[in-house]
């Protein structure tokens, strides 16, 4: 798929920039930018999913605790 999105001079100077020192192209690098944006997403919906479950949250220093922190 090829997609065309408006950015600007700013924006591709970095990313040109960016690339260069990864040793990518800048397509490769919006293309795994996009990828973190959308499992960011769903990790923020599942959170969020979670958080309105109705189970009663476990408070952070009991989880910490458990868990030998």
């Amino acid at each position: 798929m090829i997609l065309t999105v408006p950015i600007t001079d700013a924006a591709v100077s970095e990313l040109t920039a960016l690339a260069k020192t990864q040793g990518k192209t800048t397509e490769q690098i919006v293309a795994e930018l996009i990828e973190r944006y959308l499992e960011d997403a769903e990790d923020l919906a599942d959170a969020l999913d979670a958080l309105h479950d109705g189970e009663t949250p476990i408070p952070l220093e009991r989880v910490k605790a458990e868990l030998g922190f």
